[in-house]
C-alpha cells in the first residue's frame, strides 16, 4: 500500500491546525492526524482520528493509499475545514459562560464592526453608545471562585497571565472534556491562579513537555479520568502537585501500581482508580506504600480475587472505606481476606459473581459478619443489632460444616476461609447441632432411620425422644454385635457426619430426620 507523509504544510494553514490538534465536530470529538491533499480530489483535507473508535469509515486509507494511521480500524474519516471546530480560548469560554464580558478577542472585532458602521453611514464622530462597553464589569469576574468550562471547546488558554488577570480568585476550576493538547497549559492555568486547589483535567489528551520544572503545592483535588494516563505518568505528576489529598484517575491505563516507599503521595487519602485493568490484587498490595490513604476506589477494574497471602498484614492502617464493586470476585473467601485490613470501616460489593442468584439481604449479613470492624455497607449503616444478628446466622449458616472438620486435618482450610469463626465461637459459643439444622417433626411421630454396618442395612422405626443409649443398645442388637457401637448420623446434603456422642440426651437433640442415614461403627 502507498504511504502518503503524516503532515502535509499548507501555506495558509496556522500551525494551531497541524497533526495533533485536537478538534470537535458535530459533537465528537477527534485529533488531526494529516492535512493535505487527496488523490483525486481538490482543495486541502483533514484526517481525523475519532475518539469514538466506531464514527469513523476506515483506518486512514482510501484508494489504496495509506494517508495516516488510527488506533482502530474504523475511527479515521476526511473532512473539510469548514466543519472543523478548533475551539476557543479559555479566557474567551469563562466570558461567554459568566457574564458576557468581552475578551480582547471580541472588543477587537466589535471595533472593526464600529469602524466598518461609521464609515458607511459616512459620520465617523457619531458614538455608539453600548457598543464599546461590557456587559459585566471586571469586579464580577475577580469574584468568581469556582469555574467550569466543561465541553467548551476550549483549545488554547489566552493571552499570558490574562486568566490571572481577569479571575485571579478562582479556586475550583473544570476543564473537562475539552480541546487542549498539552500538559503545559494546565501548569500555566496552576500558575496563574494562586489560589486553586481544586482541578479537573478530564478526557483531554495531553502530552507532557519535554522539561517540567513546575511544582505546585495549593494543588489538592486533582481529576484525570478517560486520558489514557499510566501509573508511571501519575507518579510523574505527583513531584508536579506534591500536596494532592484526593487524586481521582478512573479508566485510563492503569495495570501496574508499583510505588516506592519514597513516594510523592505523602498527603494522599483519597485514590479513585475503578475502570482501570487492575486485575490482580498483588498490584493493589503495592499501594501500601502510600501510608496515608483512607479511601480506596477499584470498582470495575476486572478484580479477580483478593489475597493477602499472609495471617496478618502491617500496612493499610489508616485506609477507612473500600469500594470494590462490578468485579469478578468469585468467592467469600476475598471477602474475608478484608477482615485482615485493621480499621475498615465501610465497603462497597455489589455485582460481583460470588453474589448471583443470592439474597441481598443474605449477603449483606455475610459481609458484615465477616469483616469485624465495618460499620457502614454498601450505604447502609450497620447496628449493633445487625451484627449481632448477621454473627448469628453466619455461624447457623457453616456451622455443620465446622462440627465435620473441627478435629480433622481440614480445619485449617476452613479456618482459612472463615478466619473469624473461632472469635465468633469465643464471643457467643459454640452452637449445638439443634440450632444448626431446620426441620423440626412432632416428638410423638415415629421416624425411619436406615441402619449400615459394613455391608449389611436395616431400616427401623424409632421415637425421635429415645436417648442415644437406648439406640446404641437396640442397634447392638439388631446387629448383634459383641460391644456397643458408635453411632454416626450421615447427612446426605451436606456431606457432613455428625457423632451421637452424649448417651443421656434423645436423638431428636441431633435434629435426626426420617429417612436418615445412620453409620455403625465398632471402636476396633
Amino acid at each position: 500500500m502507498n504511504s502518503k507523509s503524516e503532515m502535509v504544510s499548507d501555506g495558509n494553514l496556522s500551525l494551531d491546525h497541524a497533526a495533533g490538534t485536537r478538534v470537535e465536530i458535530g459533537g465528537y470529538f477527534g485529533t488531526i492526524r494529516y492535512v493535505g491533499s487527496l488523490e483525486g480530489q481538490t482543495g486541502v483535507w483533514y484526517g481525523i482520528e475519532w475518539d469514538d473508535p466506531d464514527r469513523g469509515k476506515h483506518g486512514g486509507s482510501v484508494n489504496g493509499i495509506q494517508y495516516f494511521r488510527t488506533g482502530h480500524p474504523q475511527s479515521g474519516s476526511f473532512v473539510r475545514k469548514e466543519k472543523i471546530n478548533f475551539g476557543k480560548s479559555l479566557i474567551e469560554a469563562i466570558v461567554t459562560r459568566y457574564g458576557g464580558q468581552e475578551s480582547d478577542i471580541s472588543k477587537r472585532i466589535k471595533a472593526q464592526q464600529i469602524v466598518s458602521l461609521q464609515k458607511s453611514i459616512k459620520a465617523p464622530f457619531i458614538e455608539f453608545v453600548g457598543f464599546d462597553k461590557v456587559s459585566t464589569k471586571q469586579s464580577n469576574f475577580e469574584s468568581l471562585t469556582v469555574v467550569s468550562a466543561r465541553l467548551q471547546s476550549v483549545s488554547s488558554i489566552g493571552e499570558s497571565y490574562e486568566l490571572g488577570t481577569l479571575c485571579p480568585n478562582i479556586r475550583e476550576i473544570d476543564l473537562s472534556k475539552n480541546l487542549l493538547t498539552s500538559w503545559g497549559d494546565i501548569f500555566n492555568i496552576c500558575a496563574q491562579l494562586r489560589h486553586l486547589y481544586w482541578i479537573n483535567v478530564s478526557e483531554n489528551i495531553l502530552t507532557f513537555p519535554n522539561i517540567c520544572n513546575n511544582i505546585f503545592p495549593n494543588i489538592a483535588v486533582f481529576i484525570c479520568g478517560h486520558m489514557y494516563l499510566t501509573w508511571n505518568d501519575i507518579k510523574a505528576l505527583s513531584k508536579i502537585f506534591p500536596n494532592i489529598s484526593e487524586l481521582r484517575a478512573p479508566s485510563n491505563n492503569i495495570n501496574d501500581l508499583s510505588t516506592p516507599e519514597d513516594n510523592n503521595f505523602k498527603n494522599l487519602e483519597i485514590l479513585d482508580l475503578e475502570g482501570n485493568k487492575i486485575p490482580r490484587w498483588s498490584e493493589v498490595v503495592k499501594l501500601s506504600a502510600v501510608e496515608s490513604l483512607q479511601q480506596l476506589s477499584l470498582s470495575e477494574i476486572g478484580l479477580e480475587a483478593i489475597d493477602f497471602e499472609s495471617e496478618t498484614i502491617s500496612y493499610f492502617k489508616n485506609l477507612r472505606k473500600l469500594c470494590i464493586s462490578n468485579n469478578n470476585i468469585p468467592d467469600w473467601k476475598s471477602v474475608s481476606e478484608l477482615n485482615k485490613i485493621p480499621n475498615l470501616e465501610e465497603i462497597k460489593f455489589l455485582n460481583n459473581p460470588v453474589l448471583s442468584n443470592k439474597n441481598p439481604i443474605s449477603c449483606e449479613q455475610e459481609i458484615i459478619a465477616r469483616i469485624k470492624t465495618l460499620k457502614i455497607c454498601n450505604g447502609r449503616r450497620i447496628t449493633p443489632d445487625d451484627r449481632r444478628g448477621a454473627e448469628y446466622d453466619y455461624q447457623k449458616k457453616y456451622g455443620l460444616e465446622w462440627l465435620k472438620v473441627k478435629n480433622t486435618p481440614e480445619r485449617n482450610r476452613f479456618l482459612l476461609e472463615h478466619n473469624r469463626y473461632l472469635e465468633l465461637i469465643e464471643s457467643y459459643g459454640e452452637l449445638q447441632v439443634s440450632e444448626l439444622k431446620d426441620g423440626h417433626h412432632s416428638k410423638n411421630a415415629l421416624i425411619t432411620l436406615t441402619f449400615k454396618f459394613e455391608d449389611q442395612t436395616i431400616a427401623k422405626k424409632v421415637s425421635p425422644t429415645m436417648q442415644v443409649q437406648k439406640l446404641k443398645i437396640l442397634v447392638q442388637k439388631i446387629f448383634k454385635l459383641p460391644e456397643r457401637p458408635h453411632l454416626i448420623i450421615a447427612d446426605k446434603d451436606d456431606n457432613i457426619e455428625i457423632c451421637l456422642e452424649e448417651d443421656i440426651k434423645e436423638i431428636d437433640y441431633y435434629s435426626v430426620q426420617d429417612g436418615d442415614l445412620i453409620i455403625v461403627k465398632l471402636s476396633n
